[in-house]
């Protein structure tokens, strides 16, 4: 573990936490700079900045030095958000994606009810996207629990819209809940992943695709990046909006 994570900064002085803020706002490069120039740096004295480094628990700048390089070695910093953010561009989702967000919307005009489902962080943006169909004049709602009576819910109701997000395409809760609408008259089912084969995606009248790295932490967490989801979201909630 880094010591950036159990540094009490409470007791720290000016000069140390002048020191502090210096090697965590630049930690990528310190395993690279000698005493001298952290000191230069961070406005204050090499007598300083070692002094910093024995309260912290190390012995030696070298063994500071040394540790620090490990550990961003084995927890390499996350991309940049806006670096992200500026790669989000047209190759990232098929080319006839306007097509199908035209056809969607269009769908979703003459909807009685639109339910969002989803789960985790992609239960998330269902909120989000359930709240703005909502202030547009929609009965929209977001599904994010699949032991909720949903169905007792729709009974004896038309035109029902479910939007499905799911980065995989292939959570098991979500399946379950969309085979209680599949192939039901008064159902369109309209999926965004990133997974166009998944499947949900095969379970669906329409889906939305897009590309996006698939990253997971400790195996059951998923850190995908949801940019595109959430993009696509908002595209097709103003495409409805400009309808109306």
């Amino acid at each position: 573990m880094s010591f950036f994570e159990h540094v009490d900064l409470s007791k720290l002085s000016e000069t140390d936490r002048f020191i502090y803020n210096y090697l965590a706002d630049n930690r990528s490069k310190v395993p690279y700079m000698r005493i001298r120039e952290i000191a230069e740096a961070s406005h204050t004295s090499s007598a300083s900045v070692m002094r910093f480094i024995r309260k912290i628990g190390y012995s030696s700048f070298v063994e500071f030095r040394a540790n620090l390089k490990l550990t961003a070695e084995e927890n390499p910093t996350s991309p940049d958000f806006f670096n992200r953010l500026s790669s989000l561009s047209q190759d990232l989702f098929p080319k006839n994606i306007e097509m199908k967000l035209e056809i969607v919307a269009d769908t979703i005009l003459d909807a009685e009810n639109i339910m969002l489902l989803g789960m985790g962080a992609s239960g998330a943006i269902c909120d989000y996207a359930a709240r703005r169909l909502a202030t547009i004049g929609y009965n929209a709602f977001a599904l994010t629990d699949p032991t909720y009576p949903v169905a007792q819910k729709l009974k004896h109701t038309a035109n029902n819209i479910i939007i499905i997000l799911s980065v995989s395409g292939a959570t098991n809760e979500v399946i379950e809940v969309v085979n209680t609408f599949k192939n039901k008259d008064d159902f369109t089912i309209i999926t965004i992943t990133a997974d166009e084969v998944s499947i949900l995606a095969q379970m669906s009248n329409y889906v939305l695709p897009y590309q996006t790295p698939k990253i997971r932490l400790n195996t059951y967490h998923d850190m995908s990046s949801q940019i595109q989801s959430v993009f696509l979201v908002e595209a097709l909630i103003q495409k409805v909006w400009d309808r109306e």
